[in-house]
């Protein structure tokens, strides 16, 4: 596929490491200028190794940050034409053992953080007709009964929520011209994301055997950079499941 992000603008939250980190390289490598935020100064530093790539500490978990983000990316480059929302936190934990301030973190950051900042970026991605893409989850669609799929509600339950938001906001936001679709990764080589590869049943069907590695960050930014390309003009609403065939093993096992 041939992208076109020469001229294009931007952010991309969670760049600091894994998936935010390898969606931000392959949107520069392509020519487009890229923010990357996160919480960790030294990290958002090495990952910012790139001309076109710059870095903002922001925590998306305040609702303070969304205004700041959108601005220095208009104050670097003067518009902005996509916005990422990957940055999100997981848990394992069982329901008797979850407790309020845990619950509510994972939904201030892995659904108020993404709504926060996609109200914020509204006016710029309406002026030049942009894309909204959200990371979701392939938990978020399949419950699993080994590993560590049964202590993953409460994450699950967010990416859930985030891929129906998903859903509404492409509607919402259609005649304004602002595509909006989400990612949903299977387990990943990520910091975060290796602890739930063992979530999701991988025997029982030959498309599960097909999937004998866990994917890479690289693999989920193709598919990132794939639905934020203005060539996929016809793409809106759409939840599109990166996991290598291990959900349908999990659906078929």
């Amino acid at each position: 596929m041939q992208y076109h992000f020469a001229g294009k603008v931007i952010i991309v939250t969670g760049g600091s490491s894994g998936i935010g980190k390898a969606a931000a390289h392959h949107f520069a490598q392509q020519g487009g200028s890229v923010l990357i935020t996160g919480r960790r100064v030294e990290a958002l530093k090495a990952a910012a190794n790139h001309e076109r790539i710059a870095w903002m500490a922001a925590d998306i978990s305040q609702e303070e940050s969304a205004p700041a983000i959108v601005t220095r990316a208009l104050e670097l480059w003067g518009h902005l034409d996509i916005l990422v929302n990957n940055a999100g936190i997981s848990s394992l934990t069982p329901l008797e053992s979850i407790e309020t301030e845990q619950m509510s973190t994972l939904f201030q950051t892995n659904v108020f953080g993404p709504t926060w900042l996609s109200k914020a970026a509204l006016p710029a991605l309406s002026q030049t007709r942009g894309a909204i893409v959200n990371v979701s989850s392939a938990s978020a669609q399949v419950a699993s009964v080994r590993g560590s799929g049964p202590l993953i509600s409460s994450y699950a339950a967010s990416k859930a929520a985030l891929e129906q938001l998903t859903r509404y906001w492409a509607v919402e936001l259609a005649p304004r011209g602002i595509r909006v679709n989400a990612i949903a990764p299977g387990p990943t080589a990520t910091p975060g994301g290796e602890a739930f590869f063992q979530s999701i049943p991988r025997q029982g069907s030959p498309a599960a055997s097909t999937s004998a590695r866990i994917g890479t960050p690289e693999d989920i930014a193709t598919w990132i950079a794939a639905v934020a390309d203005p060539s996929s003009r016809w793409l809106t609403g759409q939840v599109i499941t990166v996991d290598g065939g291990i959900q349908l093993g999990a659906r078929l096992a």
